[in-house]
């Protein structure tokens, strides 16, 4: 027959154990779980996006601009990330936007595959008709609209501090009044860590 002393003693200890593993979890989660990182990371990065679908019927079918950006990625799998983009034909038709969203990434060895889903304002120019050669182009018009991108790639970590951002697939739609635009970017550039 079980007394209170005895249920309360089971108790704690329970709770002990219990608050035994929970700081033992919180305290070395990189040591035991492999893919996970140290400790937070800061970087900032600069790539060179190719938009393989800008949505414009009209020249080439290729967009090429860059992008900046940035993260927080925590010991664990989440973090957070921020990033502007611009991409231009040799014309006024262009696209642009501003992200911010969570993300997750993990660590093995020296790769450090992420994957993030983005939520920001996206911006468009277009020429309503294609322009014609040898005539004064037309003025494009201009919209702005909610986007949202989802995204994953690799960085292949060089050093304590710089990064080569080996590859990134993205697949953005940006909702606009007048047309919508489903981009699909391939990516590369440099990631540099702050600390």
């Amino acid at each position: 027959m079980m007394t209170a002393s005895s249920f309360c003693r089971r108790s704690i200890s329970r709770a002990a154990l219990a608050l035994v593993f929970a700081v033992v979890a919180y305290s070395a989660p990189a040591q035991i779980i492999q893919g996970l990182q140290s400790r937070d990371n800061l970087s900032i990065y600069g790539t060179l996006p190719a938009n393989v679908t800008p949505d414009y019927g009209y020249y080439a079918p290729v967009l090429f601009g860059y992008s900046l950006g940035g993260f927080l990625q925590t010991p664990y799998f989440v973090g957070a990330e921020v990033r502007g983009q611009i991409q231009r034909r040799l014309n006024a038709q262009h696209q642009e936007s501003a992200l911010i969203g969570p993300r997750v990434a993990m660590r093995f060895g020296r790769l450090n595959p992420y994957a993030s889903f983005l939520i920001g304002a996206g911006n468009g120019w277009r020429f309503l008709e294609p322009p014609i050669l040898g005539v004064k182009q037309p003025k494009p018009i201009e919209d702005i609209g909610t986007q949202w991108t989802i995204l994953g790639g690799v960085d292949f970590k060089l050093n304590h501090h710089f990064s080569a951002r080996v590859g990134e697939v993205s697949f953005s739609k940006v909702y606009l009044k007048q047309w919508n635009l489903t981009p699909v970017n391939f990516t590369a550039g440099v990631v540099y860590r702050i600390n």
